[in-house]
């Protein structure tokens, strides 16, 4: 099917986008959307259209379980489900208010707790204030399934159309997946800094992963794959910049186009499906609808195709 792009990838127009090197407040809800606001801000008095946080930026990475047994661990964990963010709260709605005042996109990774679990999630928040897209990392890394369940069928559906072009979210490992193989597009890469204080915070002090303060590698990439802005220090707290332009995304796709003139999706294609199953399915129609007003999703499919003018 024939697809037009809005901006399309030959806008020669530039625009600024961030991405944000920083600690957590770790395990304090209340504490992290404050800095979480004070960094939109900041980045936003900068120029930048469109900011990438880190993954769950709100509370923190739990390393925790990584360095030690779950014994230990326990307590740790009981406050990091307790300092999660839900979707619907007034502390996102905090964060809602701030992006809309600010005027850019944001793409927020944060520890989501939906009732009594926990998930990686992400939302991408346009300059309207309005979460566009909301996603749950599809299958979580190694020692991450013993704290957080499994992404929505929904997640799939990553990718939102904003007045400076199609705006994506990915969650760490979810990169090196089928998903994240189209290429020939920016990619804005925010990291976590662990402090020596928070090292101790999290019982993490003394991990062999680790040198403390560190665990930071931001930078922004073009869609040739350089990078594009300075290397920064792993330990260090710094809102990366770079001036982007789509047009360099159709100096790739001149060479190949993997979505495109580049594939034969009649010999390899992916078979997918992207709606979410509830726990319970009503036989009376009224029932199921209101069951869908209690506990709605955010239409990732919706916000896909919605067409915004170019400003």
């Amino acid at each position: 099917m024939p697809v037009t792009l809005s901006p399309s990838n030959a806008d020669a127009r530039q625009f600024k986008v961030a991405a944000v090197q920083a600690e957590p407040v770790w395990l304090d809800l209340q504490g992290s959307v404050e800095k979480t606001i004070k960094i939109i801000r900041e980045a936003a008095s900068e120029g930048a259209k469109i900011i990438g946080f880190p993954e769950v930026f709100i509370p923190g990475y739990p390393w925790t379980p990584w360095a030690n047994d779950f014994v230990t661990s326990q307590g740790v964990l009981k406050q990091y489900q307790a300092n999660s963010l839900p979707l619907r709260s007034p502390e996102m709605d905090r964060i809602r208010e701030a992006v809309k005042l600010a005027g850019a996109s944001v793409v927020l990774g944060f520890s989501e707790r939906d009732a009594g679990s926990l998930y990686i999630a992400q939302v991408t928040i346009t300059s309207d204030g309005e979460i566009a897209n909301h996603r749950r990392k599809i299958k979580p890394t190694h020692y991450e399934r013993t704290i957080y369940g499994d992404g929505s069928a929904q997640s799939i559906y990553n990718v939102v159309q904003t007045e400076y072009g199609r705006l994506g979210s990915l969650n760490c490992w979810e990169h090196i997946q089928l998903v994240a193989m189209e290429g020939g597009c920016f990619g804005i890469v925010g990291c976590q800094v662990v402090s020596e204080a928070g090292a101790e915070k999290m019982k993490i002090a003394g991990f062999q992963w680790f040198k403390f303060p560190g665990g930071g590698f931001s930078t922004i990439y073009g869609p040739d794959g350089s990078q594009i802005t300075k290397s920064i220090d792993p330990g260090v707290e710094e809102i990366l910049y770079a001036e982007i332009s789509l047009d360099k995304i159709d100096e790739v796709k001149l060479v190949a186009d993997p979505m495109g003139n580049y594939s034969r999706n009649d010999l390899l294609h992916i078979v997918a499906h992207g709606r979410n199953w509830g726990p319970v399915v009503y036989e009376n129609k009224e029932e199921q609808e209101a069951a869908k007003q209690r506990a709605y999703d955010i239409d990732n499919i919706k916000a896909e195709k919605a067409p915004q003018q170019p400003v």
